[in-house]
């Protein structure tokens, strides 16, 4: 295999660009007789050739190993002793990764082609899912700390205008604002970081900051550059809906489904790329690594736990997204970026294809309420198939990749100076991540059928087609991994030290769910006494309204304060002055009589007491 495809893989990301930008002539109407659907099918074939263009790249570099990493790069400004440049490194797993995020979209379009078959909006959906691939591709390919928070930009930009697809909802509206609100909080903070970081490493070099770091002595750093570590830590638990910051993903579940197949699945990973990359620099502060080892630990629990609450079928799996990568944040505060990596390689594929298996239920059922399906076994079987595929992948259960990632944290857990600590969070967290994905199968495809389920239409076979395609690929995953020495093949995937604890809890979580949910209990539903229990998970812990009522609250305050301040005390005393200037002028109006000699005694006296002033003042200040 050539490496020029290797070679010519920054590409890659310009071919989603140009269909963006060309949906441009469609969405606003300069081009209307075609229909909107010419733009999707442009966007598809764009796509399609990214992806392409990635597959043979990866092939190149493996046939190829000893010429990566491939660089290469443009200076975008010059000025005053600063240069910025658009610094981008080719390397395997950046190509791996390229290699997924073309595929899913690809999967993703295909899906969205017969999920929006009577919609008109296919030009700025489309559009802004390419230019979402386009933002996410540059992501992995690019070296630069400062250019990877300008796609961080672009890529909140992304989120706003598809979460706000369908604009002429109250929800949807008020979903993409508070998504975008909610992100920029980060990224802003990131900013901070990404400015006052340069006169300290002298580059926004990833690899110059890695060689940066390796000369520091760890613990070493002063409390200014902790805190600046810590900002940059800002972006990417944004972007990855860590606690605090996690109230976006919920709030973006308003867009249509294929947005949120991509969301849930690449879009939230490229917070963690970035964070993979500032690694070598994280792991020289303690005060670093342990928040990130809270948020992540904290974030993984409650993730879960809110997940088995919700009845909304994609909320519970968003809450479930954000706890898979509260594992990741774990295990980079822990210090091992190998074990945070395979975390990360083995979880978009299997979130796609559960949000896919049930997109092609919520399209057709109408709701996607939980308590309002069930029963689809019997007319679904399929994609109940695909479901638990997907699930599979997303719980520690050999041989699926998910075991093996889990497994390895397990074990850096144990390693740690708090063991029982940090390895029964794992454990409690795989144990309700199983829970709360077999609860969502049983809700849908257990018990009986409802009312919206009794006469369940089958779908469009372009919304199946990729569904199982995808589920093919999932279960050939694990094998593709193993191939490349990802992971160990014996006796399992990935077995080894904690494999039994592991799985242990896996089994008791799933287990105790399908109890409950595959052919509902009634203690699924918690006794009344309990049920405020329920509500306040269901509610995300009230977690809105505690921000309502501290940040907003101050926020609030302080404004009204300012305001109140600029009226009554600038204002006023502009006011007052102006007032007394008038009547002061006014008054010395009625004073003028025209009579000379009046003016001139006046000017005299003038003249004697700025004479006395001087023949006072003067002297003593000389003899200071």
């Amino acid at each position: 295999m050539t490496l020029f495809f290797a070679q010519t893989a920054w590409l890659v990301p310009l071919y989603p660009l140009l269909a963006a930008l060309v949906s441009l002539a469609w969405s606003p109407g300069f081009i209307w007789k075609t229909g909107p659907r010419p733009c999707g099918y442009f966007n598809l074939t764009m796509v399609s050739v990214a992806f392409a263009h990635s597959l043979l790249a990866l092939l190149a570099a493996n046939a190829h190993p000893e010429a990566l990493p491939l660089h290469f790069g443009w200076t975008w400004l010059q000025t005053a002793g600063l240069s910025i440049g658009f610094d981008g490194s080719i390397t395997q797993p950046a190509l791996i990764a390229t290699l997924f995020v073309t595929g899913v979209h690809v999967l993703a379009q295909i899906f969205a082609i017969g999920y929006l078959e009577m919609d008109w909006g296919w030009p700025r959906f489309f559009g802004s899912l390419s230019f979402f691939e386009a933002g996410l591709c540059a992501l992995l390919l690019t070296d630069s700390l400062f250019f990877s928070y300008v796609i961080l930009e672009l890529l909140t930009l992304g989120t706003y205008l598809i979460v706000g697809t369908w604009y002429n909802q109250s929800l949807v509206v008020k979903g993409a604002r508070d998504a975008f609100l909610t992100k920029r909080i980060g990224d802003l903070i990131l900013l901070a970081g990404l400015v006052a970081i340069l006169p300290v490493t002298g580059t926004w070099n990833f690899g110059a900051i890695a060689s940066w770091a390796a000369a520091q002595t760890p613990g070493s750093l002063p409390l200014s550059q902790e805190l600046i570590l810590l900002a940059l830590v800002a972006g990417p638990m944004g972007k990855c809906a860590q606690i605090p910051l996690h109230l976006w993903l919920d709030e973006a579940m308003e867009g249509p489904l294929p947005s949120t197949v991509l969301r849930n699945s690449v879009v939230v990973a490229g917070g963690a790329w970035v964070l993979l990359k500032l690694q070598p620099m994280l792991a020289l502060s303690p005060l670093v690594t342990t928040v990130l080892v809270v948020v992540g630990g904290t974030t993984a629990l409650v993730g879960a736990l809110i997940a088995l609450a919700q009845i909304d079928i994609k909320r519970a799996l968003s809450f479930l997204a954000s706890s898979w990568m509260g594992l990741l944040f774990l295990a980079v505060g822990l210090g091992d970026p190998t074990v945070a990596g395979h975390l990360l390689l083995v979880y978009p594929l299997p979130m796609a294809l559960v949000l896919m298996a049930v997109g092609t239920v919520i399209v057709s059922n109408v709701t996607q309420d939980l308590t309002q399906l069930g029963g689809l076994w019997s007319r679904r079987p399929l994609v109940g198939l695909a479901f638990l595929t997907g699930a599979g992948g997303l719980m520690a259960l050999p041989p699926f990749g998910g075991f093996a990632a889990i497994r390895e944290l397990l074990e850096l857990c144990s390693a740690s100076s708090q063991p029982l600590l940090l390895g029964g969070f794992v454990l409690v967290t795989n144990g309700l991540m199983a829970a709360g994905l077999v609860r969502v199968f049983g809700l849908i495809w257990g018990g009986r059928p409802s009312v919206f389920t009794r006469r369940s239409a089958e779908v469009l076979w372009l919304m199946v087609l990729p569904t199982l395609v995808l589920m093919g690929v999932v279960l050939h995953l694990p094998i593709l991994l193993a191939r490349y020495g990802v992971f160990a093949t014996t006796p399992l995937l990935g077995w080894g030290p904690q494999a039994v604890p592991l799985l242990v809890s896996t089994l008791l979580g799933g287990g105790v769910s399908a109890v409950f949910y595959l052919r509902p209990h009634p203690l699924a539903q918690l006794p009344s006494a309990l049920g405020g229990l329920q509500h306040w998970l269901a509610h995300d812990m009230n977690t809105e309204n505690f921000y309502q009522r501290s940040v907003v609250a101050l926020v609030v305050g302080l404004a009204r304060l300012s305001s109140w301040t600029d009226h009554q005390l600038v204002d006023g005393f502009t006011g007052a002055t102006g007032e007394a200037a008038l009547q002061s002028a006014r008054r010395l109006s009625f004073t003028t009589s025209g009579r000379t000699q009046t003016y001139t005694l006046t000017l005299l006296i003038g003249v004697v007491l700025m004479a006395a002033w001087l023949l006072t003042i003067v002297p003593t200040t000389l003899l200071r």
